[in-house]
């Protein structure tokens, strides 16, 4: 009875140690916080933020080749994403919409 115990204490510690976090959150992450305080820097937080959101549109497209509306999903959640970060800055707002729909 112990083994049996052991054994599904085993499978479930390595299916919870297995679960990897999505490569968009670890690029995220790996930005950084926004230094409010150094304009330079939160520009480089800034393009880096959108390389982690273009990285994923990619990988989002790439994994759905064969299904067009997938594709199109791709693109929204990216434009979604985007402007989420913007708040209400216009041209952020523009740029979003110019770099994340499709043609």
């Amino acid at each position: 009875m112990r083994t049996f115990f052991l054994f599904i204490t085993i499978g479930l510690l390595k299916s919870a140690m297995t679960r990897s976090i999505p490569k968009y959150d670890l690029c995220m992450e790996a930005c950084g916080e926004s230094p409010f305080d150094d304009l330079v820097e939160l520009t480089k937080v800034e393009a880096c933020r959108d390389t982690c959101n273009e990285e994923e549109k990619i990988r989002c497209i790439a994994k759905h080749q064969n299904n067009e509306q997938q594709k199109l999903k791709c693109w929204k959640d990216a434009l979604d994403r985007c402007i989420v970060r913007c708040g209400d800055d216009g041209n952020c707002l523009e740029m979003c919409r110019e770099f994340h729909t499709p043609e």
